[in-house]
């Protein structure tokens, strides 16, 4: 949620039937990787690093 909004995330979801169980399932979530905070790092390492070397 940023700034009171919210986003909508689709998920996908892998449901495994439980061996030796009676309906039991796994549920196994994949989630796309969430870049922004390696960006942001990136950024600030390129700026120190032309503020060094300048």
């Amino acid at each position: 949620m940023i700034l009171d909004k919210e986003a909508e995330i689709q998920r996908k979801l892998k449901i495994e039937p439980i061996e030796g169980s009676y309906n039991s399932y796994a549920v196994h979530e994949k989630e796309k990787r969430d870049w922004s905070g390696n960006i942001y790092l990136a950024c600030v390492a390129a700026i120190l690093a032309i503020a060094f070397f300048t």
